[in-house]
């Protein structure tokens, strides 16, 4: 069992993932979970660690950090700290418990 520090609110969003870099590669992904410091994006792609990433979310976008990933199949499960979202101008805690 996981432990974590910060409550997870689960979700299933359809969004895309722009790998940033030279060229930048979009990818489609899946949205599983999110907490107000990280995010866990699955897609059919390998991410390597420290990448930078940008998720479009409905009218917002967030920008990440590849901090772990793991394989499952050819399903990659890629968490990020959150280094930026547009969608959220305060804290966070309080949306995310919501």
């Amino acid at each position: 069992m996981t432990s974590r520090a910060e409550k997870r609110k689960e979700t299933k969003e359809n969004v895309t993932a722009t790998i940033l870099g030279h060229p930048d590669v979009s990818v489609p992904c899946d949205i599983t979970n999110f907490s107000k410091s990280g995010i866990c994006i699955t897609l059919q792609r390998d991410i390597p660690s420290g990448s930078a990433v940008k998720v479009d979310w409905d009218e917002h976008f967030l920008l990440g950090r590849v901090r772990h990933v793991s394989s499952e199949g050819e399903i990659y499960r890629v968490g990020l700290e959150l280094l930026y979202c547009s969608k959220w101008t305060g804290p966070m805690a309080t949306e995310v418990e919501a």
